[in-house]
C-alpha cells in the first residue's frame, strides 16, 4: 500500500488499506482481552472471597490499566501506516482517521471483555473470531449497503466495523477534498465525492460514527460487568 493514498487509479486498494487497518486493530484489540478475566478468575474469586477488593474495584482496575496501551498502540500504528500510503497531509483528517481507529480498537476490546466474562477460554477463543464474520460482512466494504436485502440491512447498523471504517473513508475521501492524481489516461474514481457516492457512503456524517461507536463502547463496558458479576455469584 505504499505511496497510493492520491492516486485516483487506486482509490479501491486504497480502501482495502483503509478497511485492513480497521481489521487489523479490532483483532489485535479484541484477541487478547478475551482471556483477560479466565485467566485471573480463581485467583480473583479466592482474593473477593477474602474480601480484598470489591469485583467494581477489580474490574475498573483491570480495564482502565489496558486503555493507555491500546490508545497508545493504536496511534503509533496509525502515524506509521497514514504517512507511509501517503494519506492526505492535513491534520484534521489525520485526528479524524486516528480517532475513528482508537474507538474502533476500544470498542473491539469492549467485546473481548464481555465475552470473556461470559465464557471459559476454550468457548472464548472460538467465539471471539466467529462473532467477528458478521460484523465484517456487513461492514460496508465486501457488499454495499444497496445491494444488502431490505430484511438483512438492520445488521449494518449493529457493526461497529461500519462504523470505523465509514468514518475513515469520510476522513479521507470527504470534506470536498479536491481531485486526486491521476497518472493513466483515464481514472474514473478521480473525484473522491464520486467514489463515496459508489461505496454507498455520500450522505453519511462523521459526528454519526463517533457516537455510535462510543455508545458501542460503553454498552459493551457495562455489559461486560455485569457478566462478570454473574459469572462471580455462579462461582461461589
Amino acid at each position: 500500500y505504499y505511496d497510493i493514498g492520491n492516486e485516483a487509479s487506486k482509490v479501491m486498494n486504497n480502501a482495502g488499506c483503509i478497511f485492513f487497518t480497521v481489521l487489523f486493530l479490532m483483532f489485535t484489540a479484541m484477541m487478547p482481552t478475551v482471556l483477560t478475566f479466565p485467566l485471573e478468575m480463581s485467583v480473583f474469586v479466592r482474593e473477593h472471597l477474602n474480601y480484598w477488593y470489591s469485583l467494581k474495584s477489580f474490574y475498573i482496575a483491570k480495564t482502565m490499566a489496558d486503555l493507555p496501551f491500546q490508545i497508545l498502540f493504536s496511534v503509533v500504528y496509525i502515524a506509521i501506516v497514514y504517512f507511509m500510503t501517503s494519506q492526505p497531509l492535513d491534520p484534521m483528517r489525520f485526528f479524524m482517521v486516528l480517532l475513528m481507529c482508537v474507538l474502533t480498537s476500544l470498542v473491539a476490546q469492549s467485546l473481548g471483555l464481555l465475552i470473556g466474562a461470559a465464557m471459559d477460554i476454550e468457548t472464548g477463543v472460538f467465539l471471539g473470531p466467529v462473532s467477528s464474520i458478521p460484523v465484517l460482512l456487513f461492514s460496508g466494504f465486501f457488499v454495499n449497503f444497496s445491494t444488502i436485502p431490505w430484511y438483512m440491512q438492520w445488521v449494518t447498523y449493529v457493526s461497529y466495523i461500519r462504523y470505523g471504517f465509514e468514518g475513515c473513508m469520510i476522513a479521507i475521501y470527504g470534506g470536498n477534498r479536491p481531485k486526486l492524481h491521476c497518472s493513466e489516461a483515464y481514472c474514473h474514481f478521480r473525484s473522491p465525492s464520486k467514489f463515496l457516492e459508489a461505496m454507498d457512503m455520500s450522505g453519511v456524517e462523521y459526528w454519526i460514527d463517533v457516537v455510535a461507536l462510543t455508545g458501542f463502547f460503553l454498552l459493551l463496558r457495562v455489559g461486560a460487568y455485569f457478566a462478570l458479576k454473574l459469572k462471580l455469584k455462579l462461582n461461589t
